[in-house]
């Protein structure tokens, strides 16, 4: 996972939707900003959204010296993330996951890991595509579905069923 500081807290990502971590540019194309996009950046040609989560999170971002922008792949396509800080990688074992109270803000993910002295509340990528609107909530509902019938196909059948 790799480990963002965002508002005084810290929050992780699978680093597999970490396609790269490019030092801070201000988003041009402010036309574009709806939500939770900032506008827009090109990165190597590339047109890019800028997504930044602190209002939802309940907060105002400070873009400073070591402000980041986390660039994951995601269902819809790629998008960047401002975070505070990239804090660096570290390895998450299942057993460290557990999931989130429900009465937590789980916009962007369902699970927290304890990791030596550190809680970091996991960020799924799809979710931050669906909240910035780069991925519609029905796409991924298909994706998850295909998914599901993929694992239902390759799982051995129960004859007690």
């Amino acid at each position: 996972m790799v480990v963002v500081s965002l508002l005084g807290e810290q929050y992780a990502l699978p680093v597999a939707s970490v396609r790269e971590i490019i030092r801070y540019t201000q988003p041009g194309a402010t036309a574009a900003a709806s939500g939770l996009i900032r506008g827009m950046i090109s990165l190597r040609g590339r047109l890019l959204p800028i997504v930044d989560l602190a209002p939802r999170l309940g907060g105002q971002l400070e873009i400073g010296a070591g402000s980041r922008i986390v660039v994951l792949e995601a269902p819809g396509g790629a998008l960047g993330v401002i975070v505070d800080a990239v804090n660096g990688i570290v390895r998450v074992a299942r057993n460290q996951i557990a999931p989130l109270p429900q009465a937590a803000n789980r916009e962007f993910g369902e699970e927290i890991a304890a990791v030596d002295d550190r809680l970091l509340v996991l960020i799924d990528p799809e979710r931050v595509a669906i909240a910035a609107g780069v991925t519609s909530k029905a796409r991924q509902t298909r994706r998850r579905a295909d998914r599901g019938s993929r694992e239902s196909r390759a799982a051995p059948s129960d004859p007690r069923q």
